[in-house]
């Protein structure tokens, strides 16, 4: 019969492997890497208190390889410093991928009065034909003509050189593949990359995959 630590145990492994079959969530994220650890640790000490032997060496050794993953991961990512992506981004090498938290929303409005543009992540264009904004979702204007909800951006670190070619196109190259659509937004500064939110995890890990750092 179950004990409620074997029950706890076996769902957290069965959403780690879910979360990477349904969601293409990367095996080396931390949300799967965590849910394997904790997992695995209850299981193990389930195992040891019914004198599971083999039992128990198993699930040591998964949360145990979990474990390193994590702390290899945070080194990893100490290691690489804002300045370090920001030269690398210059020389247009070894570029850097950051993920934005903000829940983003573009939209087609009226007018701008109502937009705070003090506040982060709120891009606007306006041509002879329209006036666009994306913004996080809590801050759309209520003169918004049209809207399209639940996006997520990704940065790439840095400050680009007007010199530099060819730094977008094969990000968005690489995510088409995956059949991964994009919205693309440039600045002075770099450009940011928005995908809708159930492909943000996909695109993460296709572009982990190609060779770029995820920070």
């Amino acid at each position: 019969m179950l004990t409620l630590v074997q029950l706890i145990g076996f769902l957290l492994l069965l959403m780690a492997f879910a979360s990477r079959q349904l969601l293409s969530l990367s095996s080396s994220s931390r949300v799967n890497l965590a849910l394997n650890l904790v997992g695995a640790s209850l299981l193990a000490v389930d195992a040891l208190a019914n004198r599971q032997w083999a039992f128990f060496a198993l699930e040591c050794g998964w949360a145990l390889v979990a474990l390193y993953a994590i702390i290899r991961s945070h080194l990893k990512s100490k290691s690489l410093t804002t300045k370090d992506c920001s030269s690398a981004t210059r020389q247009g090498r070894g570029i850097c991928i950051q993920p934005i938290e903000a829940n983003l929303a573009v939209c087609k409005v009226a007018d701008y009065t109502e937009v705070d543009l003090n506040s982060p992540y709120v891009f606007t264009g306006r041509t002879d034909q329209e006036a666009s904004l994306v913004c996080p979702a809590e801050m759309v204007p209520s003169q918004t003509l049209e809207r399209s909800d639940g996006w997520r951006a990704l940065r790439i670190q840095g400050i680009l050189d007007f010199s530099l070619i060819g730094i977008l196109a094969p990000i968005a190259t690489i995510l088409a593949d995956r059949g991964i659509g994009i919205f693309a937004v440039s600045t002075y500064n770099t450009d940011y990359v928005l995908t809708k939110a159930e492909d943000f995890p996909a695109a993460l890990d296709a572009l982990d995959k190609s060779g770029y750092t995820i920070i």
